[in-house]
């Protein structure tokens, strides 16, 4: 998951936010379809090339954010390598023969295998974190498939049937969502951050049971306050937002 903020003081947002207003409009009355009508209606408005525009209108309508029409930064595509493909390889078949055993080999024997097979070739010997990164990138169960551990596999497998919950608050499900706002400072109105929401929900009602709103990514520490705000008691919040509600009614006579 990524936090990072975009800056409103880019020369570019006016025109950024001003182009996802049109295809907003726009999907809105296609019922959020990238149809030819949309992108030719963009195109007569925006002058940008159909190729170009059906991307970004498919990267809008999928996280309907203005910030995914910003333009792409130039460099290295994240997750993208530069190592010597003949390393490359060797690495992947060192992992393949050695590391995938049955019986998992220590780590510090899987580098020296790949340096001392680097050395016969000629090639220099990649860093450590290289080889960790390509270790901790394999898949989980096609790991667990090849080094025969069925029981982690089947334990890992999502299984055919219904979750189901017979009675309120028999079950909680929790998940974080980044709030589609910017925090300013007080002062002087400079951008914070985007807030991260946690929830509880009950299965069986659908009902929120409790929640968490900060700054910080999600963590255990979330996860423990959005709890602890869904066991606690609520009367007290409650009579308050119900007196809230009072003076407004007597304000707005």
């Amino acid at each position: 998951m990524s936090f990072g903020l975009v800056d409103p003081n880019d020369p570019l947002w006016p025109e950024v936010e001003r182009r996802a207003a049109l295809l907003r409009d726009l999907l809105r009355q296609s019922n959020w379809k990238v149809t030819a009508e949309v992108v030719n209606a963009a195109f007569a408005q925006l002058g940008i090339p159909r190729s170009t525009l059906f991307r970004a209108v498919a990267r809008f309508r999928r996280t309907r954010r203005a910030s995914s029409l910003l333009p792409l930064k130039r460099g290295t595509r994240d997750g993208s390598s530069q190592l010597d493909p003949r390393i490359e390889r060797i690495i992947e078949e060192q992992i393949e023969r050695f590391w995938l055993k049955k019986e998992k080999p220590r780590f510090s024997a899987l580098m020296e295998r790949i340096h001392d097979a680097c050395q016969v070739e000629g090639l220099r010997a990649p860093h450590r974190k290289t080889i960790k990164r390509r270790v901790m990138g394999l898949n989980p169960l096609a790991a667990a498939r090849r080094r025969g551990q069925g029981v982690l596999e089947a334990a890992s497998t999502p299984s055919p049937g219904q979750f189901v919950a017979d009675r309120p608050n028999a079950i909680w499900q929790i998940d974080h969502t980044i709030v589609d706002i910017v925090v300013v400072d007080e002062q002087y109105r400079r951008p914070i951050g985007r807030p991260v929401l946690t929830v509880a929900i009950d299965v069986c009602t659908r009902m929120v049971a409790g929640f968490h709103l900060a700054l910080e990514a999600p963590s255990s520490v979330s996860v423990g306050l959005c709890l602890l705000h869904a066991v606690y008691d609520k009367t007290a919040m409650s009579r308050e937002r119900w007196r809230a509600g009072l003076r407004l009614d007597y304000d707005g006579k």
